[in-house]
């Protein structure tokens, strides 16, 4: 790329950043946007970001697989909303309608200017009191 670095100099530098950018950058002594692209122009140097990304994610999910083997809840849960999903458990919020069916969308018919006046109105109304709690009428 004309400015004295190699292909393989990335690949070596690569290795225990966790594909972190910025470190790949410090340990070669280049700016973050020449790392970037060599990342963009050879398949090489990209290949080996991605292992190291790779691994980074295996080394995490070890973590958490170890964490919920001496018994910590919060990861437990956490890989169930991941990894659950095909049990019934999840972070995912299902709307359904009247007893379980669809939900109904009707339309509104198109209001005149005077009408929406008028529901604006009798909104600014009623005032909530923030000593007793209840909506009041002005």
């Amino acid at each position: 790329m004309g400015n004295g670095y190699t292909a393989q100099q990335f690949i070596e530098a690569i290795p225990g950043t966790g594909g972190i950018v910025s470190a790949i950058a410090r340990k070669i002594g280049c700016e973050w946007n020449t790392v970037k692209a060599y990342l963009d122009k050879y398949p090489t140097v990209r290949a080996a970001y991605l292992a190291e990304c790779e691994a980074m994610l295996d080394l995490a999910e070890s973590t958490v697989l170890k964490n919920i083997k001496d018994g910590d809840t919060s990861d437990a849960k956490w890989y169930l909303t991941k990894k659950g999903k095909g049990r019934g458990y999840g972070d995912a919020v299902e709307l359904t309608g009247a007893k379980g069916g669809p939900i109904e969308i009707a339309q509104v018919p198109k209001l005149t200017d005077d009408q929406l006046e008028r529901i604006a109105a009798s909104s600014s109304d009623r005032i909530i009191s923030t000593t007793q709690g209840a909506p009041e009428s002005a």
